[in-house]
């Protein structure tokens, strides 16, 4: 730790993803050691989040390990709560978000995985993150973009995070291994500059939750009048697109509130 704080200022990294992902195991290929907990077990590892940290190309790094999203031990508002102090251990906040995704067919879990980070963090949030795909050797030599590119709605998401996108392949060792952590670390740093050095702070998170309290508020009222005016719930027009986002963010936040995500 000593040595940590006498190299540059650290980057701050959270691991966010789906139980199974490969959120620990990435952890450890970032910093060349084993950090965390990795393990083949059909309930989640990691229930609680997890700091370390390390000095990788000289940088010195500060990586916080999350609970899945879909953690098989805790409540889904367990699960928002845990995450949601990866803010706090960070402080003054992370640098980057790593949404880890596995390669494969799009689950629904995978799905709802894609709206969880906006759904906790709010969109702003999408300035500090970078979609990562693990499993890269799953690719078959296809590249990440051509994998992406398949699906529109990943696609679509990748181009939302301001970081972009990376693979990596956490089997891998040596010169192989060292060349993928650089290019990530390189396509953090470059997000890093493009939000003049800043992080995504407990300021944002509280803010994300007050506006998302407040349109969920505004949604009930605007179905209770819509009832006493006879109007059912049919769909509203003339919203633009920041007012429909946010209410969009508000249902998924909802769900998760009401333990009615699919497949929890």
């Amino acid at each position: 730790l000593e040595e940590y704080c006498n190299v540059r200022p650290a980057l701050r990294i959270v691991l966010l993803g789906r139980t199974g992902s490969g959120k620990s195991s990435t952890g450890n290929t970032i910093l060349g050691i084993p950090a965390f907990q990795t393990d083949v077990s059909p309930v989640s590892i990691t229930q609680q989040c997890e700091r370390a940290y390390g000095i990788v190309e000289g940088h010195g790094l500060q990586v916080i390990d999350t609970p899945g999203f879909f953690d098989t031990c805790l409540s889904p508002e367990e699960v928002c709560a845990e995450v949601g102090r990866c803010v706090i251990l960070s402080a003054p906040g992370p640098h980057a978000f790593l949404l880890v995704l596995q390669p494969g067919r799009l689950t629904t879990e995978q799905h709802t995985a894609l709206d969880w980070l906006s759904s906790l963090f709010g969109s702003h949030a999408l300035k500090y993150t970078l979609l990562l795909l693990t499993w890269a050797d799953q690719l078959h030599g296809k590249s990440a973009e051509t994998y992406l590119r398949e699906s529109k709605e990943l696609w679509e998401f990748a181009c939302r995070c301001e970081g972009g996108f990376h693979a990596v392949d956490n089997t891998r060792s040596g010169e192989e291994c060292t060349v993928q952590v650089q290019m990530l670390l390189e396509k953090i740093s470059v997000m890093v500059d493009r939000n003049g050095g800043g992080c995504y702070t407990c300021e944002m998170l509280q803010h994300a939750e007050t506006a998302i309290c407040q349109v969920q508020q505004r949604i009930l009222g605007e179905k209770k009048q819509g009832l006493e005016k006879g109007e059912g719930e049919g769909p509203r027009v003339g919203l633009d697109e920041e007012k429909t986002r946010e209410e969009e963010e508000a249902r998924k936040k909802a769900e998760w509130e009401n333990c009615v995500v699919v497949g929890l």
